[in-house]
């Protein structure tokens, strides 16, 4: 049994110095000690461990505990060093020359990894484990990729998808947290930080964008047929069963079997259990979305123009109908009559009677001939219209008369510009300057240096700002 075998290993000491009054500061010698190690060839001298502990005695007081009285501040690092080689966190080896080096026991290492994971703040990502081990399950369906299976294989896949399941409460973990940070958020600009910035980039598109792309319900049904197909496979338990013993350090035939195939239903256990946990995944973001949604239609309601109107019936609820359930309050709450919040918004024309539709004139039809004047002035409105419209290949044109070679640069006060027309030719650079089939590049000035004054030349009447134009 568990328990058995662990207090055979650890003294029961080793457990109470996280139950003591001082646990805190315990594990902070403790975490303080382990890092300063590796810079100390993994061991520290007596006098170094009694400074780190110093250290951090600095910043907390030493509280008695039963089995010792009120100790003194000064005496506190050696209280703790002595409290911790008793409880077999910290190991000492005494040298012929006096000297002690303070070791930490290796249960204390895997225990602090394990502390230190708890109360990580890292953001949690799906690895893709349990995409791996389902592939290799799959695989499984093929007789010999059931012969090559080995123990230490299957044991691995099972260790891999406790990983994931783990993975995936860690994420559902720290959506929850988000959701319970956005019900604190005061500010409409904080709640929409915590959803576009932190819970969009770290959760969203590192980690539940890798879980839906890797189709899982798809991959579980593959593997567990994987797995039907190694439980009726005699010949390949029986090869990993010689592979069991001869890796184990305790052989035993008779539990060779049994553990494999206690192996083999955990594992179809723990695979049964990843489509509800990625299933409460969802569930839980779909809750953030309706929290953060929630959220921000309460901030923009509480900072609007209404804020003294919602607050008016919160205060009415909570002064008459102080037991009454949230569901309840549709019945029991007489809201006062609506009134317009600005009645200047709608004008008087709004109250008048509806204006009659007047009637319809008799249709006149168009003289389906026209005569020669009629075509005449046809072509010279059109000749008037493209003369004035605004087109690419007019800017380019413009450019080309210039004369420019490529590369050259003239600025907006040099371009002769004489007439409406030339006038016409400069709004279709400005125009057309970003497309590409643009001959010139066009830069303002107010583009060039946003602090300068903005300045103006004066060209054929009007004030053109002021630009240089460069022939590509």
């Amino acid at each position: 049994m568990l328990g058995s075998k662990l207090f055979s290993e650890l003294d029961p000491k080793f457990f109470g110095i996280l139950t003591s009054p001082n646990a805190r500061l315990y594990l902070d010698v403790i975490d303080a000690v382990e890092r300063e190690m590796p810079s100390r060839g993994d061991a520290l001298d007596h006098a170094e461990a009694l400074a780190i502990i110093d250290g951090c005695v600095l910043t907390q007081t030493l509280l008695p505990e039963d089995e010792d009285g009120p100790c003194e501040q000064a005496q506190a690092s050696s209280v703790i060093y002595r409290r911790l080689l008793a409880a077999r966190w910290l190991e000492e080896e005494k040298h012929s020359d006096y000297r002690r080096t303070v070791f930490l026991d290796p249960a204390a290492q895997t225990l602090l990894e394990a502390f230190r994971n708890i109360v990580s703040q890292s953001i949690a990502s799906f690895t893709g484990k349990l995409r791996l081990v389902c592939d290799r399950l799959a695989d499984l369906r093929a007789p010999h990729s059931r012969a090559e299976l080995i123990w230490e294989e299957l044991k691995n896949c099972l260790a891999q998808v406790r990983s994931g399941l783990r993975e995936l409460r860690l994420i559902r973990k720290q959506v929850e947290r988000y959701a319970r940070r956005q019900l604190q958020a005061a500010t409409l600009a904080e709640a929409l930080d915590l959803i576009y910035n932190e819970f969009s980039q770290l959760i969203t598109q590192r980690c539940y964008r890798e879980l839906i792309h890797a189709r899982l319900p798809e991959r579980l049904r593959e593997a567990m047929a994987g797995l039907t197909e190694l439980e009726q496979d005699d010949l390949a338990l029986n090869r990993m069963r010689e592979d069991f013993l001869r890796t184990e350090t305790e052989p035993d035939a008779g539990r060779a079997m049994a553990e494999i195939v206690r192996t083999i239903e955990e594992l179809s256990l723990a695979l049964g259990d990843v489509e509800p946990t990625a299933d409460r995944v969802d569930t839980s973001t779909a809750d953030f979305a309706r929290r953060s949604r929630s959220r921000i239609r309460y901030i923009q309601d509480v900072g609007s123009a209404r804020r003294q109107q919602v607050k008016t019936i919160f205060d009415y609820v909570r002064e008459h109908l102080p037991a009454a359930r949230l569901t309840d309050l549709e019945e029991k709450l007489a809201l006062p009559t609506p009134r317009l919040a600005d009645s200047g918004l709608l004008g008087m024309a709004s109250l008048r009677k509806r204006r009659e539709s007047s009637e319809r004139a008799p249709r006149r039809p168009v003289a389906t001939e026209l005569t020669d004047a009629d075509r005449e002035e046809s072509l010279r409105e059109m000749e008037r219209n493209l003369r004035n419209s605004l087109r690419l290949d007019r800017a380019n044109k413009f450019v080309d008369r210039l004369g420019m070679a490529r590369g050259e640069k003239v600025r907006s006060v040099e371009l002769p510009i004489h007439a409406e027309d030339d006038i016409l030719d400069v709004i279709s650079c400005l125009v057309f300057a970003p497309a590409g089939g643009a001959n010139y590049r066009l830069v303002t000035d107010r583009e060039a240096n946003p602090a300068a004054p903005i300045g103006f030349d004066p060209k054929a009447g009007f004030d053109v700002e002021r630009f240089e134009l460069e022939k590509k």
